[in-house]
C-alpha cells in the first residue's frame, strides 16, 4: 500500500511539473482613448492670486466642467500673506473659502499642488504677512497693482527665513501627504515667486548661500510630496543642479513655455536631463484678454499671430520637452484652450506625463504548490514624459506586482517584482523582465493572475492607472487570465 501511494505521488509530482511547461501567453492592447489621471501628469487649474483670490463658488462653477474631464491637478499660487495673515493664523483652519477651494478641488478628484510666494511685484496687496515686517524685518519696496508700492522682505533677513521655516514647518505637517499633493514649489523667492529680480540686504552673503538655505527650510521639513522650483533662475542652473536637484531631490519647472522666454540652452537643458528629474510646465502668461487682443506679438522669436498659434508652440514645447504637466490655469485661459485647441488639451492627456501597460505577460498554466514559477512581463511608456519614481521623496516606492485573487475577489498574495524599475521606462522603449518568486503557503485551487503598478507606502496595493484597453478589472488589479495552483 505504501508503494501505491509513493506511486501515486510521484505521478502527480510528474504531472503538475510537466503541466507547469505549458505556458499562457497574453497580449494586452494600448488604451489610446481613455484620459488616465495619475500622480504628477496631466493638465492643472488655477487659482493665480496676484489680484484677488478666487472666491470658490464662482471658480468651481465656472471650472467644473474642465476639472472634472481634463485637469489632474489644483494648483494654488498665492501670497504668504493669504495663507497665513497673522502669525499661526493659517487658511487650511481659519479661512473658509480657501477650504471650500480645497474641498472643491478633492471632491473632483484633483491632487493639490502649491506656490506660496512672498515677493509683492504686480499684486494687489504685500504679499508677506505684516507680522514678519513688525518683527523686525528688513526689507524695501516693490511696485504693486495700479503702482502702489509694497514691502518686500529681503529674503537674506534672519527674521523673514526664522518666520519662513515655521510657515513651512506648519505648511508641511498638514501637506506633506501624496495622498492629496503632487507637489510643491519650494524656492519662491523673487518677482512671481519666479525667483528672479532678488534683492539681498548684505553683500557678503551670497545668492547660493539663500538658495541654500530656502531650499534646505523645504526639503527639512516635506519628505513624501515632490518638491519643483523654476530652473535658470537668477541663482543660475549650476547652483540649481548641485544644491537642489542632485543634493535634495529637487525637480524642475518652467514657467514661459510657447514663447522666446523658454531659451534653445533651457530646452538642451530638459533634453539632458529626462529621465532624472521631474519636468512641471506651465505656458507663457500673455494676460486674459479677447482675440482680438495680442499681446503675444511681442514674442521677437516665434512671430506668433494668433491664440492658436500660441497653444500650438505651448504644446510643442511641453512634448518635445518630456514636460509631464501643462495649465489650463484660470477661468478665462482654460476657457481659450478648450474651445480654440481642445484637439491639443486631448493630445496632451493621451501623451503628456507616462502612459504606461504591460505589452505581454507569460506565465504557467499550472503551478505545483510550494514550487517556484517565472512570470516574463514586458512594458512600455507611450507618453513623452515619464513617471518619476527616482526621485528622492518618491523613494521608488511604485512596482510593478502580480497578485493571486479568489472566486470571491479576494487578493490571496501580492508578488513585487523589486528589479523592474518604472522611472527607466521612457517614451516609446520596451523593457521585459524574468520575474522569479515561490508559491508558498497557498492553497491549492484556481485562481485569477492580476497585475498592477503598486505603491510600497501603501502595502504593494495598486497605485498607477495603466494604459489597458478593454481592461478587465478586481480591486483595482488588471485580469491577466486564470492560474491553477496543484
Amino acid at each position: 500500500m505504501k508503494h501505491t501511494y509513493l506511486l501515486l505521488a510521484m505521478i502527480l509530482l510528474f504531472s503538475c511539473t510537466e503541466q507547469k511547461k505549458i505556458i499562457t501567453n497574453i497580449e494586452f492592447k494600448e488604451d489610446t482613448l481613455s484620459i488616465l489621471k495619475n500622480p504628477c501628469m496631466g493638465w492643472g487649474v488655477y487659482d493665480d492670486a496676484n489680484d484677488s483670490v478666487q472666491n470658490a463658488d464662482l471658480y468651481w462653477k465656472m471650472q467644473d466642467e474642465a476639472s472634472k474631464k481634463y485637469a489632474s491637478f489644483f494648483y494654488i499660487r498665492w501670497r504668504w500673506s493669504e495663507m497665513e495673515p497673522e502669525e499661526g493664523k493659517y487658511a487650511w483652519i481659519y479661512n473658509e473659502n480657501y477650504k471650500k477651494l480645497i474641498k472643491g478641488a478633492l471632491d473632483r478628484g484633483l491632487k493639490l499642488c502649491f506656490r506660496i510666494y512672498n515677493n509683492s511685484q504686480d499684486n494687489l496687496s504685500q504679499s508677506t504677512p505684516d507680522y514678519v515686517r513688525k518683527a523686525g524685518a528688513k526689507g524695501y519696496m516693490v511696485t504693486g497693482l495700479g503702482g502702489k508700492q509694497l514691502w518686500t522682505p529681503y529674503p537674506d533677513d534672519p527674521i523673514f527665513l526664522d518666520k519662513l521655516e515655521k510657515f513651512v514647518q506648519a505648511f508641511a505637517k498638514e501637506y506633506d501627504n501624496p495622498d492629496i499633493v503632487d507637489f510643491i514649489d519650494a524656492y519662491n523667492i523673487g518677482w512671481w515667486g519666479e525667483c528672479h529680480h532678488i534683492q539681498l540686504s548684505n553683500d557678503k552673503i551670497s545668492l547660493e548661500t539663500v538658495f541654500d538655505k530656502i531650499t534646505s527650510i523645504y526639503s527639512d521639513n516635506f519628505h513624501q510630496v515632490l518638491l519643483v522650483l523654476p530652473f535658470g533662475s537668477q541663482v543660475g542652473f549650476t547652483a540649481e543642479k548641485e544644491i537642489a536637484i542632485d543634493r535634495k531631490g529637487y525637480s524642475i519647472r518652467r514657467d514661459g513655455l510657447g514663447s522666446m522666454w523658454f531659451s534653445e540652452q533651457e530646452q538642451h537643458i530638459t533634453q539632458d536631463l529626462y529621465g532624472k528629474t521631474l519636468f512641471i510646465g506651465e505656458s507663457c502668461w500673455w494676460g486674459s484678454c479677447s482675440d482680438e487682443c495680442k499681446p503675444f506679438a511681442s514674442d521677437q522669436k516665434y512671430k506668433l499671430k494668433t491664440w492658436r498659434d500660441v497653444y500650438e508652440l505651448t504644446y510643442e514645447h511641453a512634448l518635445r520637452g518630456h514636460f509631464n504637466t501643462l495649465d489650463l490655469r484660470e477661468i478665462p485661459e482654460t476657457t481659450g484652450w478648450t474651445t480654440k485647441a481642445k484637439d491639443l488639451v486631448m493630445d496632451f492627456c493621451i501623451k503628456g506625463g507616462y502612459r504606461i501597460y504591460p505589452t505581454q505577460i507569460a506565465y504557467p498554466q499550472k503551478v505545483c504548490q510550494n514550487d517556484s514559477i517565472i512570470i516574463q512581463h514586458t512594458w512600455i511608456n507611450r507618453g513623452n514624459g515619464y513617471l518619476p519614481n527616482n526621485v528622492k521623496n518618491w523613494g521608488y516606492k511604485y512596482k510593478p506586482a502580480f497578485a493571486f485573487i479568489d472566486k470571491g475577489g479576494n487578493v490571496i498574495k501580492t508578488f513585487v517584482d523589486l528589479n523592474a524599475e518604472p522611472s527607466i521606462w521612457l517614451s516609446n522603449q520596451k523593457h521585459s523582465y524574468d520575474f522569479k518568486f515561490s508559491i508558498d503557503k497557498i492553497v491549492p485551487g484556481e485562481y485569477i493572475l492580476g497585475v498592477a503598478m503598486t505603491d510600497k507606502n501603501k502595502n504593494w496595493t495598486p497605485a498607477i492607472n495603466l494604459a489597458i484597453d478593454k481592461a478587465e478589472m478586481i480591486n483595482g488589479w488588471y485580469v491577466v487570465g486564470k492560474i491553477n495552483i496543484q
